[in-house]
């Protein structure tokens, strides 16, 4: 009985963080706030990021992939997969590309040597001003 209550438990808390995104998303800010020099804030940042993208926390999102962007602009590998991803939802829920490509263009002009990200960049730049 009491291995099914902490099971319970551990279920319910699971729950709580993920319909939470923002919880999560708000924990990273502040261990970076603390930490801003450890070398480790930016994948912080991302993953939480990530984790408010697959939960459907667009606006938390993209306000956390582009803190990335701003604080940490030399983490070329998070910031061109964060900009990437802040396109994405730009392109899924809304009907203007404008700022899709904004966020493509910093790709391409900044983090160039992010090749898989530039690919992708590309493609998705080609899909919503219909490049053929």
């Amino acid at each position: 009985m009491n291995k099914l209550i902490i099971a319970a438990v551990i279920l319910i808390s699971v729950f709580f963080v993920a319909l939470n995104s923002s919880m999560l998303a708000d924990q990273a800010d502040k261990w970076v706030a603390d930490n801003p020099k450890d070398p480790r804030a930016p994948e912080v940042l991302y993953y939480a990021a990530r984790w408010c993208d697959l939960l459907g926390d667009n606006n938390k999102a993209i306000t956390t992939y582009m803190e990335i962007y701003q604080k940490y602009p030399e983490a070329s590998g998070y910031c061109a997969a964060g900009l990437y991803h802040c396109a994405d939802i730009e392109v899924e829920t809304t009907s203007a590309p404008k700022m899709a490509n904004d966020y493509l263009q910093i790709i391409f002009d900044h983090y160039a040597s992010e090749v898989d990200w530039t690919n992708k960049a590309k493609e998705l730049y080609e899909e919503v001003n219909h490049v053929r």
